[in-house]
């Protein structure tokens, strides 16, 4: 049509030119004749223009009740279409899924399943008062030149069901999210897997680029917003299984008594933990503890120095010394002292009936853990504990240094201080030997404890101060055979070292 009437105005034109313009000189005669055929021409040519005018016009009519050029509705182009194609094409748009991901899942949300819907009518109308509100004659000048339309943009009006959206990202977290699942322990190696991170949809997030992909012509996809669960730590259950499946392996036919604490959350492990064992050497620690409260101010070099025999050296004489002090002049008198102690503190197993290595004659105390009947460690009648005990007695010892509260402030107020235990433990942390539990642990680690053997039973009980968090250990083994010390130290350093890499993660070498 813009070629047709390109060739009818230039043709004209040229006509035109060579009738006013080419014409020879000639006669009136001629002239009169020339001036006639002008006229006609003239009048061929305005009602050719005239025509051509109305046709364009006509023309222009017919698309100026369609889209102008360069009209985009909610990002879409519908320059030349009419009223119906436009909604159309929106329609065909927007309904097109979206694309969802959630990790490697990926998933399509339909818009009718949120009831999405576009609100054509009001985009249509806005859309169409650009159209009314131009100049009609301003239109068509630029339609007869061929000019590229202004662009003009109506945002998109559309609404859909928010909560249908929430039940629908419900469904998908129901399906989808996973909890964090802790590290897998070898029994053989004596380590925990790292454990695998837990994933969760966090829905609000998650709607909002959904929203924002619902409202895009193109590109409709969105990737949904997740929360990250670290990976869990393997639990005390799964510690307490290799710990079992270890001494399977080890072929230990007598019986281990464990107690594992964990000082940031509280929480325990508990193996056997209420059977009644010789004390051995370990009971040197409520001793100490006993020292403590004896003095008000702080004991002098002599009770210091036989405290450091007593721990470091683990010598019976320099912690008997240490009870005749507690007894007045009486080294039972003081270990029946500590006994009474030991009970007001809730140790109901811990005592010491007389002093170590004492001949004297005394009656055996009974405890709920010397008359159970389902296990016999053929224990010292004289001096016993349990684990448990133990490992409480180092707690409220950890609470006390650390805050200068727990039970020892509460029974004995004013009796032994916050200082005062952190001189206790400081002297459990010179006893560096390298063996039972202290061999499981990686050299650099404080470790504060008091270890204990006799012919076939070994103990030890520690505060292990790791770069994951405090935690208590208390081991006891028993055998009815002889315990051969190559076999027993380094059971119990494998104990303390699936302990220690339980709360420190180190990977196994499979992983």
């Amino acid at each position: 049509m813009r070629r047709c009437r390109e060739y009818i105005t230039a043709n004209f034109a040229a006509a035109l030119c060579a009738i006013l313009f080419l014409q020879p000189e000639s006669s009136p005669m001629k002239r009169r004749s020339n001036t006639a055929a002008l006229e006609w021409v003239a009048i061929i040519g305005a009602v050719a223009s005239i025509g051509l005018l109305v046709f364009n016009i006509v023309s222009y009519s017919s698309v100026r009740e369609r889209m102008p050029a360069g009209m985009i509705i909610a990002g879409v182009p519908v320059g030349g279409l009419t009223p119906a194609d436009a909604q159309a094409e929106l329609a065909r748009v927007y309904s097109t899924p979206i694309e969802l991901h959630y990790r490697e899942a990926v998933f399509t949300l339909d818009p009718a399943q949120i009831s999405f819907r576009l609100d054509t009518e009001v985009m249509l109308a806005r859309a169409d008062t650009y159209r009314t509100e131009s100049s009609f004659w301003g239109g068509f000048w630029d339609y007869l030149w061929q000019q590229p339309g202004k662009v003009v943009e109506v945002n998109l009006t559309a609404e859909y069901s928010q909560e249908q959206l929430r039940d629908y990202l419900k469904d998908i977290a129901a399906r989808y999210d996973s909890p964090p699942a802790p590290g897998q322990g070898d029994s053989v190696a004596l380590t925990f897997g790292a454990g695998q991170p837990g994933y969760s949809l966090d829905i609000d997030s998650s709607a909002a680029v959904i929203d924002l992909a619902l409202r895009q012509p193109t590109n409709r996809r969105a990737a949904l917003t997740l929360i990250e669960d670290t990976a869990a730590r393997p639990t005390l259950t799964q510690l307490e299984q290799v710990i079992g499946d270890y001494l399977k392996f080890r072929e230990f036919n007598g019986v281990a008594s464990i107690v594992v604490i964990d000082m940031n959350s509280g929480q325990e492990l508990r193996i056997n933990s209420d059977i009644a064992f010789t004390g051995m050497s370990v009971m040197k620690i409520p001793i100490v503890i006993q020292t403590y409260w004896l003095w008000d101010t702080e004991p002098p070099q002599e009770t210091l120095g036989e405290i450091a025999e007593a721990v470091l050296e683990s010598s019976n004489f320099n912690a008997n010394l240490l009870l005749t002090d507690l007894g007045e002049g009486s080294a039972l008198r003081g270990a029946q002292l500590l006994t009474e102690h030991m009970k007001q503190l809730g140790l109901q197993n811990t005592f010491m009936a007389k002093a170590f290595d004492q001949d004297t004659p005394v009656q055996p105390i009974l405890t709920p853990a010397n008359q159970r009947a389902d296990f016999n460690t053929q224990p010292d009648p004289y001096i016993q504990t349990t684990v448990s005990d133990i490992a409480s007695l180092l707690v409220m010892l950890h609470e006390c240094a650390s805050t200068g509260g727990g039970p020892l402030a509460v029974v004995f107020p004013g009796k032994i201080t916050q200082s005062e235990c952190q001189i206790i433990l400081s002297f459990l942390a010179q006893n560096q030997t390298g063996v039972q539990i202290d061999g499981g642990v990686p050299e650099g680690i404080k470790v504060a404890h008091k270890e204990g053997l006799s012919d076939n039973a070994y103990g030890d009980a520690a505060i292990i101060f790791s770069p994951a968090g405090d935690y208590v250990i208390v081991e006891y083994i028993w055998t009815p055979e002889y315990l051969n010390w190559e076999y027993g130290a380094p059971l119990m350093a494998d104990i303390s070292r699936a302990v220690y890499n339980y709360f420190n993660q180190l990977p196994s070498s499979g992983q």
